[in-house]
């Protein structure tokens, strides 16, 4: 997250071109902490899988996750699943907006809405959806411990017991790392703060899962970590190619 918050975000010009060499040292080395973030905590769960297990009795009594009714983390939950939908839209709208009224709209260059989408579509969807077909992991409420009938399986084992819907990695964890994409319009001396605050909105969000039985802790910290990690490359990408993509847009109504 710190990439984000810290990094310019402006298009690439002429004078920080003699400093990409530079620029991308560091941010390969952001990759590289990411990577190693990844590896270590799926090293612990894979070592001490029954962590998983012991964080979510925290949230289990009797025969139900005792919170996951709980009216505010359920408004929490609501206004995740829906506002997806409604920020997504606001990103085309804005390259569409730039496209057909290029001089209003030069205060919004369309490579920061389509960075956005492009970390919404790479985390939520390619990275999450694949490893939930893939891993096949059921989620804690559907496990013998916790009132299911289905047997608990480590992060990253591969099991055959769910097909579709599964736990690893949480979507709504990936949902809300991606978020963190919108501090590309915050003001570069404001970034920081909005970071520091937005931050611990999003985590919440995340850890909700867990705290439903929805979602086991391994799947909502590497559901993050994949995303921040994935929109870390994205990034990189844009970053480099930022003046090409804006022209791109520029110029698809000028032809």
């Amino acid at each position: 997250m710190w990439k984000f918050a810290s990094r310019s975000w402006s298009s690439v010009s002429g004078a920080t071109r003699l400093r990409q060499p530079e620029t991308q040292s560091n941010t390969d080395g952001g990759l590289a902490v990411l990577g190693m973030l990844i590896v270590w905590t799926s090293f612990i769960f894979v070592v001490f899988p029954r962590l998983d297990l012991a964080v979510a009795r925290l949230f289990f009594q009797g025969h139900a996750f005792w919170l996951a009714e709980n009216p505010f983390l359920k408004a929490v939950r609501d206004v995740t699943r829906g506002g997806q939908v409604y920020l997504l839209s606001g990103m085309v709208l804005l390259i569409v907006l730039h496209v057909f009224l290029p001089k209003r709209f030069r205060f919004c260059a369309p490579h920061k809405p389509l960075f956005v989408l492009l970390s919404f579509a790479a985390g939520p969807l390619a990275i999450v959806q694949t490893l939930k077909v893939v891993i096949g992991r059921v989620r804690p409420r559907e496990l013998v411990e916790f009132g299911g009938n289905a047997d608990f399986t480590p992060v990253w084992q591969f099991s055959t017991a769910c097909s579709s819907n599964c736990s690893f990695p949480s979507g709504e964890t990936a949902v809300a790392a991606a978020a963190l994409s919108l501090l590309v319009f915050v003001p570069e001396r404001y970034r920081w703060g909005t970071a520091a605050v937005i931050t611990p909105c999003l985590m919440l969000v995340a850890f909700n899962r867990v705290v439903f039985g929805a979602h086991f802790l391994s799947d909502v910290m590497l559901g993050w970590l994949l995303t921040v990690f994935a929109m870390a490359w994205i990034w990189r990408w844009v970053d480099l190619n930022a003046k090409v993509i804006d022209r791109f847009f520029s110029r698809l109504t000028s032809k």
